[in-house]
């Protein structure tokens, strides 16, 4: 019987992949990023590769790293096991553990995703918490749990909110102060009316 592939790890860099071992830049602006160690204050850089990435106060247009720890900064796009964003943005993240305080973030996409005095449009994991912010859409595969805070539309197995709420709601378990404007069962009678609208319109729109 031949036994499956392991599968590799997600991210096992090379010493050779790098260009360099450490590379400090402060108040200045470079093209792309090699190296191990990478420690940004108050300058930008286009694309870096590295193991660890620490960002204050400067920008990155793309981060492929291990670690990426954010402070005061900006980001465009960012690929990482774990990151970490302080008083910072990100427009777009992929990692496996996503941690947002007093931030903002357009689309995050990770096994662990926290969220703490920010905000979101899209979050998306197998397990989301947020404390005090909101996004408009929270998708998990295993849970959510919210404390202060909420989401246009919110979908798990298991949802538990304190103090907050949604416009939609789907799951199997709902626990906690919850308030919801649709529960499932009313949200598929609005879909159902509000095509049944759209269509009149679209049909009025052509006589």
């Amino acid at each position: 019987m031949v036994e499956p592939k392991k599968r590799a790890p997600r991210r096992k860099l090379a010493a050779e992949e790098f260009e360099q071992e450490r590379v400090e830049l402060q108040d200045a602006q470079v093209n792309d990023i090699s190296a191990r160690e990478v420690t940004i204050r108050a300058g930008s850089a286009r694309d870096v590769k590295a193991e660890t990435v620490t960002l204050t106060q400067g920008g990155v247009n793309a981060i492929d790293a291990k670690q990426v720890t954010v402070s005061q900064g900006g980001i465009v796009e960012a690929n990482a096991s774990a990151l970490v964003i302080k008083q910072g943005g990100i427009v777009k993240a992929e990692a496996e553990e996503i941690e947002v305080m007093q931030g903002g973030i357009v689309f995050a996409q990770g096994e662990e995703v926290q969220l703490e005095a920010g905000g979101a449009v899209a979050l998306m994991g197998t397990t989301i918490q947020v404390e005090a912010g909101g996004a408009e859409w929270m998708l998990a595969r295993e849970s959510i749990h919210v404390q202060q805070g909420g989401a246009m539309v919110m979908a798990a197995p298991r949802i538990q909110v304190e103090n907050g709420g949604a416009m939609l709601m789907i799951a199997r378990e709902v626990h906690g102060n919850v308030r919801t404007l649709f529960d499932t069962r009313s949200a598929l009678v609005f879909g159902i009316a509000a095509g049944v609208v759209l269509g009149l319109l679209a049909r009025g729109r052509k006589s």
